[in-house]
């Protein structure tokens, strides 16, 4: 297994950004404080986001078997971005897709045009092949709250699933293993 979004290769300091990291909040705290390091070399706000990547491609493919995540066989978009950030297989053996936010300020809610989710839900169906019906195979994964209730309901229709800051808390505080396989991954 490795890791395979661009960040691995273009951060300034990824084994600073992991060393004797066990908690979410440290590594959000240590990427904001290295995405302003050199504005010029990498764009602050796509250095916070690819690093926030980086972490959820590592968290899906430790967690394959685990429901709260449910996607195996994960793989990373490369290119054009159309709204999806990875794709794979969801827990009912059919296609799912994953779009990775990150949001400094974890009381941050989702909305549909603030956040351009509206692209997620339509390359999804139409390009990676999640059916149309499927309630359990669009993941978002944010470092703020989680989606706004208008956006979850009426503009996702309710078929995306989402975890939030403090669902990725539960997931990853104090697991000893995960973080270890993290670092791992990123040497």
């Amino acid at each position: 297994m490795e890791l395979n979004h661009i960040f691995r290769k273009r951060a300034h300091n990824l084994m600073a950004l992991v060393a004797g990291c066990q908690k979410l909040s440290t590594y959000l705290n240590r990427l904001e404080r290295q995405s302003v390091l050199f504005p010029d070399r990498y764009d602050p706000n796509d250095y916070a986001g690819d690093g926030f990547h980086l972490f959820v491609e590592a968290l899906i493919k430790l967690s394959p078997v685990d429901n709260r995540i449910a996607i195996s066989d994960f793989q990373v978009v490369e290119g054009l971005d159309t709204g999806v950030d990875g794709f794979g297989i969801g827990i009912n053996g059919k296609p799912a897709t994953v779009q990775c936010k990150f949001r400094g300020d974890k009381r941050w809610l989702l909305t549909a045009n603030n956040d351009h989710l509206s692209n997620f839900l339509a390359a999804s169906q139409n390009k990676y092949g999640v059916d149309i019906n499927d309630k359990a195979n669009m993941l978002i994964v944010t470092s703020g709250e989680g989606l706004h209730f208008f956006t979850e309901a009426e503009m996702l229709y309710g078929k995306v699933r989402c975890i939030g800051y403090k669902e990725l808390r539960e997931l990853v505080d104090n697991n000893i293993p995960f973080w270890n396989k993290f670092r791992e991954l990123c040497s």
